[in-house]
């Protein structure tokens, strides 16, 4: 055997056992390769089921997100609605606002003449009341006369009815006179009998005036009866009158028919208005 055939055989036998030695290192990065496969299959197996939730949620997402997308669409629609109906209305506001401010402007010219006229019905009713006021111390002046005068005239009519009666008497008692001077010759002279009576006249009660001023309040009042707060004690005498005011205003007179220790009652007369309880009674105005 020639030297290059050894040589040739042993670098044969070493390629050989090379080649055995790069085969069993194959093998064996081979095994690893395939569990590395498995546990990278399993992973992406995991991975890919990860995946199809991870889309079925985004999917789910998704759709939730386009409902409120379009729900937000149709607020934006509505609101943006309102919004031009509300500057529409904002403008017909404005319009009804400058309308309202002129006819403020002309209302407040008449207020300006109303008030003038307000004034001037003032003074003219201040004037009217004044008027009145006087007017009605007249009439109540005038009704006081007009009371005096019916008494006066109440009287004279008694008086005269008394001189009617005395009359009467008088002519009976001529008759009786005349047929008994007819029949003297015959009949002696008898008394003369009068048949009609004389009669006394009639005096109205005069009103009895206080020596000084006695003064209460109202008590009671009744249809026709005022009740004061004063009696004998205090001076108050029947026919006695008093004045009942209300401030400075006269209401009425009130002429006492009874009288106790400490209080009186009376009739209303001259009655410009009706009294209350608490109101002042004064035999002086």
């Amino acid at each position: 055997m020639s030297t290059l055939t050894k040589i040739l055989v042993v670098l044969l036998s070493l390629f050989s056992i090379f080649l055995c030695g790069m085969m069993v290192a194959f093998v064996g990065s081979t095994k690893n390769f395939k569990s590395q496969f498995e546990e990278q299959r399993k992973l992406a197996q995991y991975a890919q089921a990860e995946l199809t939730k991870k889309d079925e949620l985004f999917n789910t997402q998704a759709f939730k997100y386009k409902e409120l997308e379009n729900r937000l669409q149709e607020t934006i629609t509505a609101l943006e609605t309102d919004k031009n109906q509300l500057v529409a209305d904002l403008r017909n506001a404005q319009r009804d606002s400058d309308q309202y401010q002129a006819q403020a402007d002309s209302w407040k010219g008449v207020m300006t003449g109303f008030e003038q006229s307000v004034r001037n019905l003032q003074a003219s009713l201040q004037q009217t009341q004044q008027q009145l006021d006087t007017a009605r111390s007249q009439r109540i002046t005038d009704q006081k006369d007009l009371n005096q005068i019916t008494a006066e005239l109440h009287a004279k009519i008694v008086q005269l009815q008394s001189m009617e009666a005395e009359r009467r008497r008088l002519l009976e008692q001529k008759t009786e006179l005349e047929q008994q001077i007819s029949t003297s010759s015959i009949v002696p002279a008898r008394e003369v009998r009068v048949v009609t009576q004389p009669v006394s006249t009639a005096l109205p009660v005069s009103p009895v005036t206080a020596a000084h001023d006695i003064r209460g309040v109202v008590m009671d009042v009744d249809l026709t009866l005022v009740q004061l707060s004063v009696g004998t004690a205090d001076g108050v005498r029947e026919n006695m009158v008093f004045h009942i005011t209300r401030g400075d205003q006269f209401l009425c007179d009130v002429v006492i028919t009874n009288v106790d220790i400490n209080q009186s009652a009376g009739v209303l007369q001259l009655v410009q208005q009706r009294p209350r309880p608490g109101d002042t009674a004064s035999t002086q105005l």
